[in-house]
């Protein structure tokens, strides 16, 4: 199930306006860095249970997987990601065995999981085998479309995991780190692009993470907005002005 946020605000408004209900998971709180920078939670811990495994703690604070964030400047839409999983190198050793950060998988206007925003970090899947564009080194960091996905993980139901395949899109920008709670540490990863690289008008976005593992599973979705009536009047007018403009043509 899914906790869907309704962003209110024109597409050149600042941040999110929201209404949701959540009670927060047992096993992680939210990072001071959240609030401290204007993010909105659009999902805490999903409550995936297939299996008994897939659900929110399971594996202790290494393999939690805690909330997804979200706030847009104009055309830009960032995203943040908190876990106990050590989201700033990408990978984890647990009992003598390494595990590997997925990448953040995105879809939108209602669609699949087309798209992926690949962090720039090694990824491997459970078999430890490169996933990735082929070279077996980090892909570049940047949104990714027509992505194909490795999901070669201990628990399916946990994919999509990481991209295979995918055509670059656009570049990101990002920041990473840690703090350390009460209840253990936790980690966040944040990324921005501009919504206009998709080509297309975005009504709403869906985003999924996990790990090589699979235990645990954070997803949310959210809509965008339709630009306010107020911007929809300015950009017809500076239309009309700039096509009055080129009708007189140039002075030399």
């Amino acid at each position: 199930m899914f906790k869907k946020l309704s962003i209110s605000k024109g597409f050149l408004a600042l941040g999110f306006s929201f209404a949701i209900a959540f009670s927060l998971p047992l096993n992680a709180g939210m990072l001071g860095f959240w609030s401290d920078n204007g993010w909105t939670p659009i999902d805490e811990e999903d409550g995936f249970t297939s299996g008994g495994y897939v659900g929110p703690g399971w594996g202790g604070q290494t393999f939690d997987a805690e909330y997804l964030f979200a706030k847009q400047e104009g055309s830009i839409l960032s995203i943040g990601l908190q876990t106990g999983f050590d989201l700033a190198d990408g990978s984890q050793v647990y009992r003598n065995k390494q595990y590997y950060a997925g990448d953040l998988a995105l879809a939108f206007n209602g669609g699949s999981y087309d798209y992926a925003i690949d962090f720039g970090l090694v990824t491997k899947d459970i078999q430890g085998d490169n996933v990735g564009l082929g070279s077996g080194n980090q892909d570049a960091t940047g949104l990714y479309a027509d992505v194909q996905w490795n999901n070669d993980i201990s628990f399916g139901q946990s994919a999509p995991f990481g991209m295979d395949e995918g055509s670059f899109l656009a570049s990101v920008t990002g920041t990473s780190g840690s703090e350390t709670l009460a209840d253990g540490k936790s980690y966040f990863r944040t990324v921005s692009f501009d919504l206009e690289d998709l080509g297309f008008r975005v009504s709403d976005f869906k985003a999924h993470w996990t790990m090589s593992c699979g235990n645990d599973v954070v997803e949310g979705s959210a809509r965008v907005p339709e630009p306010s009536p107020l911007w929809l009047m300015i950009g017809g007018l500076l239309a009309l002005v700039g096509s009055r403009k080129f009708k007189g043509g140039f002075n030399a």
